[in-house]
């Protein structure tokens, strides 16, 4: 029941963590993302007095955007994570306990629903049009106040998530984690982890549906970290994380000229038809690049 700042900040232990109220943490985090979630759908009908000027329902949108990153942050920690206990031997207790893997999907799952589907944190058009800023925020600044943008906010969120769950710190905790089972076979699986942010984050090639402009957002820097890590991995990085970055690569690449091959005789949607395409050349440039690569 202890823990110290560096903990808090930089450990593996997930029940080190502050703001989170409660003694299970994935509870916690699922009832903010619940009132996340309430709040915005109580902004599409809340009724503003006449006294009253549109900068209210900004700010609400702002402040479930903001609890949506700190529950988000308890969940990430999950992934990977390790229970450290202070005790000393002959407490009948080890050490090190590794997050159960029913533990880190039920993570991985609310951190799905909540910034990694279609319909994660979405607001009508009509909502969207009576965001205005509080103009007497920026009295004292030069020009207008910039206009609130959900999609960049919910983008900012999604790449943090990314940047977190596709780095080498948590490939190398997860993958470490495994050996710390008495069956392997019970502990959460990197490549399981890998395939679900691709699942959710491409789900629209299932269904050949048109992909909006925040979602190719989103599926672009997928792209480009998986690029990113073919050409120019790490030199500490994990030979496994390494071989399923490629293994990722190359089944969204599949995938990706099924789906361009089905929308070329169409004509409606040339946005998400320009963006699978240049999504696949991307990808097929850094599979077959001739140059030779740092960290071999």
């Amino acid at each position: 029941a202890y823990g110290s700042d560096e903990d808090a900040a930089f450990g593996l232990d997930p029940e080190t963590l502050q703001l989170d109220l409660g003694s299970d943490p994935i509870v916690f985090a699922a009832k903010r993302l619940d009132i996340v979630r309430d709040l915005f759908k109580r902004q599409e009908s809340r009724a503003l007095p006449n006294d009253r000027d549109y900068a209210v329902l900004q700010r609400s949108i702002a402040y479930a955007v903001s609890d949506a990153w700190r529950a988000v942050g308890v969940l990430v920690r999950q992934v990977g994570g390790v229970r450290t206990l202070r005790d000393y031997p002959g407490s009948g207790r080890d050490p090190l306990q590794p997050v159960p893997a029913a533990v880190q999907r039920q993570a991985m799952d609310l951190i799905a629903k909540a910034v990694l589907t279609t319909d994660a944190l979405v607001l009508s058009p009509g909502l969207q049009r009576r965001l205005a800023p509080d103009f007497l925020d920026a009295a004292d600044g030069v020009g207008p106040p910039p206009s609130f943008s959900l999609s960049q906010q919910l983008l900012g969120l999604q790449r943090a998530v990314l940047n977190y769950l596709m780095s080498d710190t948590i490939a190398s905790r997860v993958l470490e984690s495994v050996g710390k089972f008495d069956r392997p076979a019970d502990a959460y699986q990197l490549s399981e982890m890998y395939s679900r942010l691709s699942d959710e984050i491409w789900s629209e090639l299932a269904r050949s549906q048109p992909i909006t402009q925040a979602r190719r957002e989103l599926q672009r820097d997928h792209v480009n970290r998986l690029s990113q890590a073919i050409l120019r991995p790490a030199g500490a990085a994990r030979v496994d994380a390494r071989g399923q970055m490629r293994e990722q690569a190359l089944g969204l690449l599949s995938r990706l000229d099924v789906a361009v091959k089905r929308r070329s005789g169409s004509a409606a949607d040339a946005d998400t038809r320009s963006h699978l395409a240049d999504s696949a050349n991307t990808l097929r440039l850094a599979l077959n690049a001739p140059m030779q690569r740092q960290g071999v």
